[in-house]
């Protein structure tokens, strides 16, 4: 993990993608904070948002897809294999390293909207745990990319469904479909824990969460044994 993450400050795509996460996060809220369409409340549920969406998407999944891939080009897959690297101990690795960084990259976000220590303890904390569906899809994407282009073309649908429940704030219609998605519960809680009114009870929005959980869970587990597959299939072949 130390190793990926060292791996992650090196390379200039990844940290391009993070620092743009960040500046994105801080720029959309920054042009609609005197904005007066927005309720008591609805500013703050949007700035958290606006941090719990987007870093994970543009660091955590990028890190995840762009790196694996680039490895698996150059063979590094294959090497760290050939001395006794596991396919589960590399994808939790990178599992790790991913959502550090992600993290890592929530804080700085939190800090520049003028998050409390508190705030951004607890933001943190609550985005551990809602952002692994996003994780773990962009690592199941990230076992099943083969080369660098591969990843960008996966790496879009991830960062779109990342950051569309922050246009629910935009209409009901909107909010309506977005809440269904992987971070769609988790904006709603947000919404409830700044006296909003969420768009389904407590309740279900747990259980849309666990549901996003355990797919994701379940595809990254099934990408696991395909990497481990074709990554045995590619030792014998060079044996």
């Amino acid at each position: 993990m130390a190793r990926d993450l060292l791996d992650a400050v090196r390379n200039p795509t990844v940290l391009m993608s993070g620092a743009t996460g960040v500046a994105l996060a801080v720029f959309i809220v920054r042009i609609v904070e005197h904005a007066p369409r927005f309720a008591v409340g609805e500013l703050s549920a949007y700035t958290c948002t606006a941090a719990l969406c987007i870093p994970p998407a543009f660091t955590g999944c990028v890190m995840l897809l762009y790196v694996m891939a680039e490895e698996r080009e150059r063979g590094v897959c294959l090497t760290l294999a050939e001395v006794g690297v596991t396919p589960r101990a590399f994808a939790v690795s990178k599992w790790l390293a991913g959502t550090l960084a992600a993290l890592f990259a929530q804080v700085v976000a939190c800090l520049l909207l003028g998050f409390s220590p508190v705030q951004t303890l607890g933001l943190g904390a609550f985005a551990l745990v809602v952002m692994q569906p996003l994780l773990l899809a962009g690592l199941a994407c990230g076992l099943m990319a083969t080369e660098q282009m591969s990843s960008s073309v996966l790496a879009v649908p991830l960062t779109l469904v990342a950051v569309a429940p922050i246009l629910s704030f935009m209409s009901v219609s909107v909010r309506s479909v977005t809440w269904l998605l992987p971070l769609g519960p988790a904006v709603e809680l947000v919404r409830t824990a700044q006296g909003l009114a969420p768009i389904a009870l407590v309740p279900v929005l747990f259980a849309v969460l666990l549901f996003w959980l355990i797919a994701s869970g379940a595809l990254a587990v099934w990408a696991l044994r395909r990497y481990a597959r074709q990554l045995a299939a590619e030792r014998d072949r060079l044996a």
